[in-house]
């Protein structure tokens, strides 16, 4: 039978004791405090990969003459929610989002869905008091966009807040892939 060596294993006891009682403090220099914020209106999509600038969301569709679903989520990003429904805004922001999107992205070459081809029945959505996230659904008719190479995109921004401040988070820009 060995003898037990407390010289080779006091350093690991050692070191597993400090690393126990380490913790995380507030530091005033990092801690944020989001209680005092206001509140803000995005998209939560375009707030995912900002590698550019700009999020481009790859959406594929079978060619169907049926319509299908295209949901838009709003959310309202604050530190509470808010005590009364708050109505916003969608627009398809074309001539200056297609613009952006081609110049940001090294790839480029898109260009806007046929107007056709999407529907959607308001661009107003209202976000019901108490709680944080609406969804407005375009439809896509797959058919009248075409199998073909074009890549073709669907920029939805918000345009009115209702009263509240827009997020830089407020464009996503659909690519609208037929196969």
């Amino acid at each position: 039978m060995r003898k037990f060596n407390i010289k080779k294993i006091f350093p690991v006891l050692f070191i597993a004791l400090v690393i126990s009682l380490s913790s995380c403090l507030k530091s005033k220099d990092t801690y944020v405090d989001f209680s005092k914020v206001g509140t803000t209106i995005e998209l939560p999509l375009a707030a995912l990969n900002q590698e550019t600038g700009v999020k481009v969301v790859k959406n594929i569709y079978p060619v169907s003459t049926t319509s299908s679903d295209l949901p838009v989520v709003v959310n309202i990003a604050s530190p509470k929610t808010l005590d009364h429904a708050l109505t916003v805004t969608l627009g398809i922001n074309a001539n200056d989002a297609i613009g952006k999107l081609n110049t940001s992205v090294p790839t480029g070459g898109y260009v806007l869905i046929p107007a056709n081809a999407y529907s959607v029945s308001s661009l107003q959505v209202t976000i019901p008091a108490g709680q944080r996230t609406a969804t407005v659904n375009f439809k896509i008719n797959s058919s009248l966009v075409g199998t073909t190479n074009t890549k073709y995109v669907l920029p939805v921004s918000i345009v009115d807040g209702g009263g509240e401040q827009i997020s830089l988070y407020s464009t996503v820009y659909y690519n609208i892939i037929v196969k």
